[in-house]
C-alpha cells in the first residue's frame, strides 16, 4: 500500500513538472511574438484536439497595457484576438512569469 502511495506521489509531482514547463515554454514563446512583455500570467491550459496544447495568458505590458490571448505551444502564429494582433513584436529583456500553480521566475 506505501509503494502504491509513493508511486502515486511520484507520478503527480512529475505531472506538475511537465505542466510546469510547459507553461515556461509557452512563456518564452510568447516572448518571440509580443514587444514590451512586462509579466505574463498563466491563466490555464487546455487541449483543442489530441496533442495540441493550448494556453490562455494575461499579458502586462511595460506600457501599462493588457491583453488576453490563447497560444498553442509551439506554434509562433497561433495567438487571438485583435489587441494581441497589434502587439506582434518580440521581447528581449527579462519578464516575470506566475505559472497557474501561483509559482513565479523571472524568465
Amino acid at each position: 500500500m506505501i509503494v502504491a502511495g509513493i508511486g502515486g506521489k511520484m507520478y503527480m509531482d512529475n505531472q506538475e513538472n511537465k505542466k510546469i514547463e510547459q507553461e515556461r515554454k509557452i512563456a518564452v514563446q510568447a516572448k518571440g511574438m509580443f514587444k514590451d512583455i512586462k509579466e505574463i500570467r498563466v491563466e490555464n491550459r487546455f487541449e483543442s484536439s489530441p496533442g495540441t496544447i493550448n494556453f490562455n495568458l494575461v499579458i502586462y505590458q511595460i506600457t501599462g497595457n493588457k491583453f488576453s490571448t490563447s497560444l498553442t505551444l509551439g506554434d509562433s502564429d497561433s495567438g487571438d484576438g485583435r489587441e494581441a494582433f497589434n502587439q506582434r513584436g518580440e521581447t528581449e529583456k527579462c519578464i516575470f512569469v506566475i505559472f497557474s500553480n501561483g509559482n513565479s521566475e523571472e524568465i
